[in-house]
């Protein structure tokens, strides 16, 4: 079937883009194959409304937070690309049993040649929904009878976002705490990578929208094709958010690697990005055109992905320094394009997932402007990158130190949790082939947790990283699990310590703090003060962050907002120890 059109601002953008390269035409004729699927039938009457009717559902009766999905019939529309909302726009609403109601935009799945229309959805109520399907075809509506199905309750917590209580930490849906501990894995990812993020109760799996290789990134970018989305890549994104829910990990998805924006920057990829046909790459913040292709994207992946517990941070842009639109001086355009995709996901993603965007991890690049324009502020911590030595004599105090100070500063300024996004690499004041590299990465988790970060640094990238490391990472992990971070009160508190570092977050009642000395290898016996707590008694557990295991538990007094004790004689020396304080 062959079509023409007469332009006018209302067609598709591929209709526009055409337009654009023949301004000279008046009437412009376009011959495109109508779409074709098994699971539409084409109209008989030109006059004929669509009409849409459900397939199957996955079932009837749903646990919350898991996935509810329609397979959607169409009859009687006529499709050019079913990525393009303009042309075909499929969507239903959802009644909660409170009497919310929902709008979820419907979405083509054409993976492993499905060939189907489907709404994904995950209810937060327990009771009945009801929902109908609507769909809008050349300016005609059709509608679905409505249907229900049932919410029951689960053991998931949710998606997350930022807490309600304490804004400086993450929370899931149903109130619960998440505390981010993670590692990037951008490229050659398997079932082995996976097993480990498991294995050591890792909760948070970074990765970008990248063409360097493995389960995911060696099948192309989403948009391979302007405006239309590669079917291998996503459903291959549909099986690792399976994976992931399996285990309780939220991702971290950069939607745009500076790679896919940069022709001349660091790490240039923008020949594979289809924007490339329409514009310069300076260009790529302001561009109308393709901004209206980037809300298409969006909108795609929220249809298909964002109803999932395990999607968790949107990062809409990683290291924006190094696309040539900030390089060549735009830097209002680029924090505009921040806040301008911010505003589209906060009115378009309807479980309001958090959005996080960054630069490079050099010392200059902290950036207050992209910090107020997202939910969680992010910088990369890269030490070699300009970042000052503190202490010139004691290097693994030093690359202690700046993780210390820059979570502070977070803290301080910022109402939000914050995240180091990526660290570490091989750009340390150690290399990874030394051993004081992964001492070093021990040590800087502990001090990011104890002061304040809403999540460990995320270790760029997984291959950096060796068994000593997975253990630190998961002693964190065990030790955090019954902090109550997003509903108690939780700030830093003054603490002293002979010849040690000390860190304590206090919520008044409850703390926990992290020390190490900084002048012998063993620190038994150090004396502790910690001010503004509470007076009355308390009972500290002492924590081994090399091991895992509990220590020993014993009672402390404060007097006078005064808390005393000291770090028992330990069977091993260690230089660092932790400790949970607890009012009785």
């Amino acid at each position: 079937m062959k079509k023409h059109f007469c332009f006018s601002r209302h067609f598709p953008i591929h209709t526009q883009l055409i337009a654009k390269v023949f301004l000279s035409a008046f009437i412009i004729t376009i011959t495109i194959e109508a779409y074709s699927s098994s699971n539409i039938t084409k109209s008989s009457s030109e006059n004929a409304n669509p009409v849409v009717t459900t397939v199957k559902t996955n079932s009837e009766t749903i646990k919350k937070y898991e996935k509810f999905e329609v397979w959607i019939n169409l009859k009687d529309v006529e499709i050019e690309n079913p990525y393009d909302p303009a042309d075909i726009d499929v969507y239903s609403i959802f009644t909660t049993p409170s009497g919310k109601k929902i709008k979820i935009n419907g979405f083509y799945d054409d993976y492993q040649n499905m060939d189907q229309w489907k709404i994904r959805f995950s209810p937060n109520e327990k009771g009945e929904y009801k929902y109908q399907i609507f769909v809008k075809d050349g300016g005609k509506t059709g509608e679905s009878e409505v249907f229900s199905f049932t919410a029951i309750n689960s053991e998931h917590h949710g998606w997350i976002k930022p807490a309600t209580q304490n804004p400086h930490y993450f929370q899931h849906d149903d109130g619960t705490s998440y505390y981010a501990i993670g590692v990037y894995s951008p490229w050659q990812n398997d079932q082995q990578r996976f097993d480990t993020f498991a294995k050591h109760n890792a909760n948070l799996f970074a990765i970008w929208d990248i063409t360097y290789g493995g389960f995911v990134n060696g099948h192309g970018l989403i948009e391979q094709e302007l405006g239309k989305y590669n079917q291998e890549k996503l459903g291959r994104l549909d099986s690792l958010l399976s994976i992931l829910e399996k285990d309780d990990i939220k991702i971290m998805y950069a939607i745009w690697p500076h790679d896919l924006f940069s022709k001349t920057v660091w790490a240039a990829q923008w020949d594979q990005n289809p924007y490339n046909q329409l514009i310069d790459v300076k260009d790529v913040y302001s561009d109308s055109l393709v901004w209206e292709y980037q809300k298409r994207k969006y909108r795609y992946m929220i249809a298909r992905f964002a109803h999932s517990r395990s999607w968790g941070i949107w990062e809409l842009i990683n290291e924006m320094n190094g696309t040539d639109g900030w390089a060549a001086g735009r830097y209002e355009e680029c924090y505009n394009w921040v806040e301008k995709c911010w505003n589209y996901f906060k009115e378009n993603d309807p479980y309001q997932h958090p959005m996080t965007a960054s630069f490079s991890g050099g010392f200059t690049e902290y950036r207050e402007p992209l910090y107020e324009r997202n939910d969680v502020p992010n910088i990369h911590m890269y030490p070699a990158q300009g970042w000052p030595m503190k202490y010139p004599d004691d290097k693994m105090r030093s690359a202690m130190y700046n993780y210390a100070w820059a979570t502070k500063r977070f803290w301080d300024v910022f109402d939000k949790p914050a995240i180091f996004g990526e660290a570490g690499a091989d750009l340390a004041y150690f290399k990874p082939s030394e051993q004081e590299y992964h001492i070093s990465y021990h040590n800087q988790i502990w001090a990011s947790l104890t002061n304040g970060l809403a999540g460990i640094p995320v270790w760029w990238d997984y291959p950096v990283l060796n068994e000593l490391d997975w253990q630190s990472l998961q002693h964190l992990s065990n030790f955090v699990t019954d902090i109550d971070f997003a509903n108690l009160p939780f700030q830093p508190a003054s603490a002293n310590a002979r010849n040690s570092d000390i860190f304590v977050m206090s919520s008044g009642k409850v703390a926990f703090g992290w020390l190490r000395s900084y002048t012998t290898e063993n620190c038994s016996g150090i004396k502790i003060s910690i001010e503004n707590s509470a007076n009355g008694k308390y009972t500290v557990v002492w924590y081994n962050t090399w091991n895992g295991e509990i220590i020993t538990s014993e009672e402390a007094e404060s007097k006078n907002g005064l808390l005393k004790t000291e770090v028992p004689k330990l069977i091993q020396p260690q230089q660092d120890i932790a400790f949970k304080i607890k009012k009785k």
